[in-house]
């Protein structure tokens, strides 16, 4: 029995033939073994009609043991239903199921982290069809990936511990002073006043940076609903207009209807567009436009937030979601990073184009509840 030359039928099934007279056998017997990716076929019961090497090691499934008995046998008895049920769906709709990424434990207690593809294949007129199932092992890449990731935040924890450092230093400093001069004039009521106001301003602004730093470190209990995006947008236009009353700014809309719901923490969604949407103002200063724009696109839900305004630098533009970065004379540089973080606690992704005197757009992908759905 052997894999025949990856050709497909008519209706997509690939053909396994288990004739053993074609020279070619050996050939694509020799194949199978050199891929350093698991391969199994098995027939509609889901007894093993093929296992490759690679299959056999990552799997501890022997080949004397493994042929003509279950393939859930290779793996522990907890996994199997969840992937019999793959199984079957495959060939029940001889639909090709993947997925990246994924934990299974093999019959040794062994636990893999693995890409998988399981497809419908027909290995004999007369029997119908079965299923081939592609496993790659990515446990030691993934160690390896989180390994480079540490240290990715080891970094970033430095970068974040001096950029702390100096917003913290600046206020304290001023507070130290004024306390100092507060004792100097106890007297002098009105200017003591004076400096208890700027008191309370550094004050004010420690607490600001430390709401933003629990913002930005993911703190926070997500309570996770799903909802009409563009519900939510119009609740975030009023705000900002709100936040701008006397703003001569152009809000112009293109909302597209009947979008599925998305499924999110709506008030941290809303913080995190209204940051957008605050930086756009900022951008177009007292006069200019802002669009607001939601589509589908596949599985995923856009909202672009885009203005005619200043721009950004093209020496900045990979700067700008770096904790305490900011080209704003009172800016904590936080404001982004938080926008990022927020974005991808959902799933999401955050993109960013801009050209230099002519205006920016960012565009938050997040999935939507259809296309949250999986099998394995």
């Amino acid at each position: 029995m052997h894999l025949d030359n990856e050709r497909q039928s008519g209706s997509g099934v690939m053909d396994i033939k288990t004739e053993d007279s074609s020279p070619r056998r050996t050939f694509h017997e020799l194949v199978m073994e050199s891929i350093h990716v698991g391969i199994m076929a098995a027939d509609y019961d889901g007894k093993l009609l093929a296992i490759n090497k690679a299959a056999e090691e990552m799997w501890e499934y022997p080949r004397q043991e493994a042929m003509g008995a279950s393939f859930l046998l290779a793996l522990a008895e907890h996994d199997r239903s969840r992937m019999k049920k793959t199984f079957d769906y495959v060939i029940r709709t001889g639909r090709t199921v993947s997925a990246t990424d994924i934990v299974f434990e093999n019959r040794a207690g062994k636990i893999l982290h693995i890409n998988a593809y399981a497809s419908p294949v027909s290995y004999s007129p007369d029997q119908g069809v079965g299923v081939a199932m592609w496993t790659e092992d990515i446990t030691e890449e993934r160690k390896l990936r989180l390994e480079v990731q540490r240290a990715d935040k080891l970094a970033a924890l430095g970068q974040l511990a001096l950029g702390l450092s100096h917003e913290v230093r600046t206020p304290l400093g001023t507070i130290k002073a004024l306390a100092g001069l507060i004792q100097i004039n106890i007297n002098d009521s009105e200017q003591v006043k004076k400096y208890l106001k700027v008191l309370n301003n550094e004050v004010s602004r420690l607490d600001k940076l430390s709401r933003e730093l629990l913002d930005f470190g993911g703190q926070r209990k997500l309570n996770m609903e799903s909802i009409n995006i563009n519900n939510l947008i119009n609740k975030l236009l009023y705000l900002g207009k709100l936040n701008r009353p006397n703003s001569q700014v152009n809000i112009k809309e293109n909302l597209q209807a009947d979008l599925p719901e998305i499924y999110c923490d709506r008030e941290d969604l809303l913080h995190a567009l209204m940051n957008l949407v605050i930086n756009a103002y900022d951008a177009v200063g007292d006069k200019g436009t802002i669009w607001v724009e939601t589509e589908q696109q596949g599985s995923w839900i856009a909202i672009r937030i885009k203005d005619n305004g200043i721009g950004i630098q093209a020496d900045c533009i990979n700067k700008i979601f770096d904790p305490f970065y900011t080209t704003k004379e009172n800016g904590t540089g936080l404001g982004l990073s938080i926008v990022h973080t927020m974005i991808n606690d959902h799933g999401g992704h955050l993109e960013v184009v801009s050209q230099p005197g002519q205006g920016t757009i960012f565009t938050v992908k997040l999935p939507s509840e259809q296309g949250r759905a999986g099998i394995l």
